[in-house]
């Protein structure tokens, strides 16, 4: 068990292949069953995905309580500590990934790993200066449009959803382009392998490898949450309960 802790000490990213060999060291220690590489493949980006949006809640519920001066400042600004585990996510559109639809004078973004728009932006080509756009409602864009006053601008341009393209106010024009910043979604874990003698063989130099795509300060709850969908799979309640009391103690810690 002291490798096991120096391991995650000095690991510099989460890496799939430490992931699936800690889950079957835990498993296998109390003789509890054995999980197929598949199958740990589907666990591990359901428990990504799971913590990922629940940094979400934790932000929120965090920054409420940072607002009653319930948290710390430095190391213990824990409403900081989650927004850079979420920033590991961020990342701004290049302007190929938007496609406009002249019939309809929206814009599709392309990318399909769009997973939350945080801002858009109009971008002059010759200059690179950078106007928001605003999200408005069909109600007020309407109030916007008949308004001489409040009418969008490239100076004030706004913006409507539809559906997953982006109508902006007003059109783009030619020497102009769209730049999104948004959150991406994570990419789902692999762990790739050879079969040697029938067994799998952990195989580094794969194109589809895929490490865990989360911060790295979240190793543990991932570790965590994926032995709890391992668990679930085997039915074992030990391996249930040990992990629903690991996850309590996480929580109480951090009220």
């Amino acid at each position: 068990m002291l490798f096991f802790y120096l391991y995650i000490k000095f690991i510099d990213m989460i890496s799939v292949n430490f992931i699936r060999n800690s889950v079957l060291f835990i498993m296998n220690k109390s003789n509890l069953g054995y999980i197929g590489t598949s199958e740990l493949d589907i666990f591990c980006n359901l428990a990504q995905r799971d913590i990922y949006e629940n940094l979400f809640f934790q932000y929120n519920q965090f920054v409420n309580k940072q607002n009653k001066r319930l948290t710390g400042s430095e190391y213990a600004d824990i409403p900081k500590n989650i927004q850079e585990q979420i920033d590991y996510f961020a990342t701004y559109s290049s302007p190929s990934e938007f496609v406009f639809d002249a019939p309809t004078e929206t814009w599709s973004f392309t990318n399909t790993n769009l997973y939350r728009v945080e801002n858009l932006s109009l971008v002059d080509n010759t200059t690179k200066k950078k106007v928001d756009v605003e999200l408005v409602s069909k109600r007020q864009l309407n109030v916007l449009i008949n308004s001489d006053m409040t009418k969008p601008s490239l100076m004030f341009p706004v913006y409507e959803k539809i559906g997953n393209k982006f109508k902006p106010f007003p059109l783009v024009p030619g020497n102009y382009y769209l730049e999104l910043f948004y959150l991406r979604t994570p990419l789902a874990p692999k762990w790739t392998f050879n079969l040697v003698a029938g067994n799998p063989v952990y195989n580094p130099s794969a194109s589809d490898l895929q490490d865990v795509d989360l911060h790295e300060s979240l190793l543990i709850p991932f570790l965590t949450k994926t032995l709890m969908y391992c668990g679930v799979s085997l039915r074992e309640p030990e391996v249930q309960a040990y992990i629903n009391s690991e996850e309590a103690k996480q929580f109480q810690e951090k009220q």
